[in-house]
């Protein structure tokens, strides 16, 4: 007999990070809870992943809209309002979209806080005043 798991996927339209872009949205906040959902992106080693979804409703766009959350954003929204995605639902946010070749990034960001690079050149969100986090990577143990 097989057993089953509720899942709980977020419905809706995605956002369209150019679109935000080129409407200057500057400002958002989160209308669900966030949860994994599968993603259509598998990793390097073509495995399934998950993307961590939520809705969120954009300034001057009527309808709200399906997002993933990157680990960075993730990050700034634990440390501002705790573990519980259900405390990062109703709060104002900043909104940062970065463009690369092919692909645009989104940071949601919490009052008081700011989307920064860290020393190796990935974004990272702090709260403002406090220092930016270095990575420290373990050398290599020669064998």
């Amino acid at each position: 007999m097989a057993n089953y798991k509720k899942e709980v996927i977020v419905m809706g339209k995605w956002a369209d990070k150019k679109e935000l872009l080129d409407k200057k949205i500057e400002r958002a906040t989160i209308v669900s809870e966030t949860n994994p959902e599968p993603s259509r992106f598998p990793d390097k080693a073509g495995n399934p992943t998950t993307q961590d979804v939520c809705k969120c409703k954009f300034e001057g766009i009527q309808e709200s809209m399906k997002v993933s959350l990157n680990q960075p954003t993730i990050n700034g929204l634990v440390d501002a309002f705790g573990e519980d995605s259900k405390n990062w639902q109703g709060k104002e946010l900043s909104v940062r979209i970065d463009k690369a070749p092919g692909k645009y990034y989104l940071y949601l960001i919490p009052a008081g806080y700011k989307c920064v690079d860290d020393d190796k050149g990935y974004p990272v969100i702090v709260k403002e005043g406090e220092e930016i986090p270095t990575i420290e990577i373990e050398p290599e143990m020669p064998f």
